[in-house]
């Protein structure tokens, strides 16, 4: 509660996370690769001038001259389902604490399993969430991308019952247009999303999701914890009713003796 906004970006690796938070805010930021090139907590928040901050082994503070990050500081995560099984455990520990996941799946492979499965937890500790479709560059048109959206909201409807609001982009386009190509930002389909995040992240809505967040950590919690008490008054309730069976066979025994 005493930090500011966190809008929290998680996803496999290489996604395209870090080059759509640098396409978000405009600027080389965060190192980009083919492989697995976040390897802890990246939280980008305002500061007069670039510089970088180890506050924790798992946790680098990068300050940046951005007005984005004046109200808001975004968190890059290492990618989960990477070799360096390390990565998703820092990811998974950071996300109760987002008051905002924004989810990125590449459109080559969208929707995998271990994506659903991440989903889910994130569903589970009752998270808002915002679904990035990345890379939609690589597609051939507009119809393969439309294939593509419509591929992941049947199956997240279907298998995790919620309907995130969904963005299709390309953030290698839209960081282009930003640095000087203008004639690649509609290409890109960047435009929309950024209007989503600024507009519907009011100063109104941030405080209506930063108290959210410990609520739905707390019903999470409650409901985890509450199915483990339930499980062990189930075991004790099933060692009651072996007791009682033993002490009625040993009532029975002790009348049969006294009888002989």
């Amino acid at each position: 509660m005493d930090d500011l906004f966190l809008l929290v970006i998680v996803g496999e690796f290489n996604a395209g996370k870090s080059s759509f938070i640098n396409a978000l805010l405009g600027e080389h930021l965060l190192k980009e690769g083919v492989t697995p090139t976040t390897t802890q907590i990246n939280i980008i928040r305002f500061n007069e001038s670039h510089q970088e901050t180890v506050t924790d082994k798992d946790i680098l503070v990068i300050g940046a001259p951005i007005a984005m990050l004046n109200e808001i500081s975004i968190v890059d995560t290492p990618g989960t389902n990477a070799i360096v099984r390390k990565h998703e455990e820092i990811t998974s520990q950071f996300v109760p604490r987002s008051d905002l996941v924004l989810f990125v799946t590449s459109a080559d492979r969208p929707l995998s399993e271990s994506e659903r499965a991440f989903l889910q937890q994130i569903r589970d500790w009752g998270k808002k969430l915002v679904l990035v479709i990345n890379k939609v560059d690589l597609l051939q048109n507009d119809e393969e991308v439309r294939q593509v959206e419509e591929f992941i909201v049947e199956n997240i409807r279907t298998l995790l019952d919620i309907q995130p609001e969904i963005f299709s982009v390309s953030s290698r386009l839209a960081l282009q247009a930003k640095k000087g190509s203008p004639h690649l930002w509609q290409k890109s389909h960047f435009d929309k999303l950024e209007e989503h995040i600024i507009n519907y992240l009011d100063e109104k809505e941030r405080i209506r999701l930063k108290f959210l967040n410990p609520v739905g950590v707390a019903l999470n919690l409650n409901q985890r914890y509450g199915e483990v008490v339930q499980s062990r008054l189930d075991l004790l309730n099933d060692d009651w009713d072996v007791i009682s069976s033993v002490d009625r066979q040993l009532q029975l025994y002790k009348e049969d003796m006294q009888e002989d």
